[in-house]
């Protein structure tokens, strides 16, 4: 196998875990910063209504803090659930050789 081949995987697996890897630290600092805005006692009127075919919910007099928790778990599921598809060429493509 190619020095080249090798090159291509690793890149491809570090841009793989990369993509991976900020989304969750995004999320984790979002929920995070609700928490601390929870636990401050920051307060506003905020509601929240959420209506699917199988899903109706409704938050209502919600603290801001919340709402950074719930974006960021949703965020945080959604990058776990969602992964990112990686293709690497057969060695010898990458040499010109079919």
């Amino acid at each position: 196998m190619s020095d080249q081949f090798y090159k291509s995987q690793t890149i491809c697996i570090f841009f793989h875990y990369i993509f991976k890897i900020i989304p969750m630290l995004i999320s984790g600092m979002s929920i995070y910063l609700g928490y601390k805005l929870y636990i401050l006692g920051v307060t506003g009127e905020a509601s929240l209504v959420v209506d699917a075919k199988e899903l109706k919910a409704q938050l209502i007099n919600a603290a801001p803090g919340l709402f950074f928790a719930i974006g960021g778990l949703a965020s945080l599921i959604f990058s776990i659930y969602k992964g990112a598809k990686v293709t690497l060429p057969a060695p010898n493509e990458i040499n010109g050789q079919t």
